[in-house]
């Protein structure tokens, strides 16, 4: 049985706690834990190259407060031959972090900056990219972002990110910004990625350039 994922960069332990007793968080966990069960090259992912922008330089009191692990739904297929991936493609390919972000990365009073939020997809689809990539690495080309409702700071937000399409060296993968409530909800449902939670939405276009050697 595969562990689930342990929280990290945390300056204040309830941010853990109220994460950790939160049933959506729970709910995701459980499908993670499930998921790497019967998709087990999962478990042997190395990233080659480490968040050091948002998982060190941002990190901090009021700032990025929490930062988990990836969770990566990615199925073994995707891991074990690195082909196309045609817009129609079935299976699951895809990844979920969760964040709690402070005042520390507003723009306006209690509003999150645009460019935190902008950064974290782009990091995010890109980090999902290169799975996809026998390098393990690569680089943005384009970013297309959409804003649907203000980013409060002071909240845990979940960022989504999906292959959409492969093909060679090129990778279209969308991100998706959503916010968490905290608390039970009283219909039950635990869904975090539906309209009415979707912050931001990006769809960016990565690439494995043929100079892929030299990024270290």
């Amino acid at each position: 049985m595969t562990a689930p994922p342990t929280l990290v960069n945390s300056p204040d332990i309830s941010f853990e706690s109220r994460l950790q007793s939160n049933p959506r968080f729970v709910q995701i966990q459980k499908e993670y834990i499930d998921f790497t069960n019967t998709h087990t090259q999962k478990l042997s992912i190395n990233e080659k190259l480490t968040p050091n922008f948002t998982g060190v330089t941002l990190v901090g009191d009021n700032k990025i407060n929490l930062r988990t692990p990836t969770m990566y739904f990615i199925e073994d297929k995707f891991l074990e031959i690195y082909k196309d991936i045609p817009q129609d493609y079935e299976g699951n390919n895809y990844s979920i972090t969760f964040f709690h972000l402070g005042n520390g990365l507003t723009s306006h009073l209690g509003v999150l900056h645009g460019g935190i939020t902008a950064t974290l997809g782009d990091e995010l689809t890109c980090r999902l990219a290169f799975l996809n990539f026998e390098s393990r690495k690569g680089v943005t080309a384009n970013l297309n972002i959409d804003y649907k409702q203000p980013a409060l700071a002071d909240q845990y937000m979940m960022v989504k990110c999906t292959i959409l399409e492969k093909k060679g060296r090129k990778c279209w993968v969308r991100g998706e910004v959503y916010k968490v409530d905290e608390g039970i909800p009283q219909d039950g449902d635990l869904t975090i990625d539906k309209p009415e939670n979707l912050l931001a939405q990006c769809k960016v276009l990565v690439i494995e350039p043929k100079w892929v050697d030299k990024l270290a």
